[in-house]
C-alpha cells in the first residue's frame, strides 16, 4: 500500500543545496563522515517520519506520499517548498551600540538573538549593523536523496520508534507490547533509560503523541522500568505509570 498522510515511515535521506552540493542534513553516517561533519552525539540511521507532522521541509515530506516501502528516489525541492523565498523586509539595520551594550562585538557572519528571534549579522558599517532574519537557506533550491526503509504497520512498532526518536537507546532496550482487547500499550525500558535526565519528560511527550496519533487504538499506556542489581544489596523494583 502506498505511503499516505498519517503513515509512520522510517526513511534515510541526504539533503543538500542543489547548486553547491553543501550538506544540509543526512541520516547516513558514511555521508556525514565523508563531508567532515560527523557528530558522535548524533544518531545516524533510518529516521521516523509521520507523514503530515511537519518535521521535514514540506517538499521532502510531500515526496513520500504515494511511494512504497523500499523505494529509492531523488527529488528537487524549490525554495517555497523548503525554507521559503528570501524576504527583504526581514533584513534590518540596528545601531552598533545596541550590541555593545549587551557585550556583543558585531561581526559579519555572527549569529545573534534579538527579541527572541535568531538572525545573522551581514554587514557592519560604522555605527550601523545589518542583520538578516531570513533562514540561512531561504531562497535556496535543495536536492534530496531518499530511501523508504520501512513502513511501520503495528502499534508496537510505532510506539517503539516514537520513543527511540527522543531517547538515545538501542532498539533492544525498548520492549513494547500491545493488548488489542483493552487497548493497552506496555513499554518496558532497559536500565540505561534511568540514566537519561529527560526520561520523565520524554515519557510525557510520547504519551501525548500516542494519544494524538494512535488514540483510536490505544486507551492506556504503561511504562515499566527495571533496575539490574549490582553489588550492594539493593532490592529490585519497577515503577508503573
Amino acid at each position: 500500500m502506498p505511503v499516505g498522510r498519517g503513515d509512520f515511515v522510517l526513511i534515510e535521506y541526504t539533503l543538500t543545496v542543489k547548486d553547491t552540493g553543501e550538506l544540509v542534513e543526512t541520516t547516513r553516517e558514511d555521508v556525514a563522515r565523508a563531508k567532515g561533519v560527523y557528530d558522535e552525539r548524533e544518531r545516524y540511521g533510518p529516521r521516523l517520519v509521520i507523514v503530515g507532522e511537519g518535521r521535514l521541509v514540506p517538499g521532502l515530506e510531500e515526496a513520500l506520499v504515494g511511494r512504497d516501502e523500499g523505494d529509492e528516489f531523488e527529488v528537487t525541492i524549490p525554495p517555497e517548498k523548503a525554507y521559503g523565498q528570501r524576504d527583504p523586509s526581514k533584513v534590518k539595520i540596528y545601531p552598533r551600540r545596541l550590541f555593545e551594550r549587551h557585550g556583543i562585538v558585531p561581526e559579519p557572519g555572527r549569529s545573534v538573538e534579538i527579541d527572541g528571534q535568531y538572525a545573522v549579522i551581514r554587514q557592519v558599517t560604522g555605527g550601523r549593523v545589518v542583520v538578516d532574519f531570513n533562514h540561512p537557506l531561504a531562497g535556496r533550491t535543495l536536492h534530496a536523496k531518499v530511501k523508504i526503509v520501512k513502513v511501520l504497520r503495528t502499534v508496537e512498532e510505532k510506539v517503539k520508534h516514537l520513543i527511540l526518536r527522543r531517547m538515545r537507546l538501542n532498539e533492544d532496550e525498548v520492549e513494547v507490547t500491545y493488548s488489542g482487547s483493552d487497548k493497552t500499550v506496555t513499554v518496558k525500558l532497559g536500565p540505561r533509560a534511568l540514566t537519561i535526565p529527560e526520561a520523565q519528560v520524554v515519557k510525557r511527550i510520547v504519551t501525548e503523541e500516542i494519544r494524538r496519533y494512535l488514540g483510536r487504538d490505544v486507551s492506556t499506556v504503561r511504562f515499566v522500568e527495571e533496575v539490574r542489581l549490582g553489588e550492594g544489596g539493593e532490592r529490585p523494583h519497577s515503577s508503573r505509570r
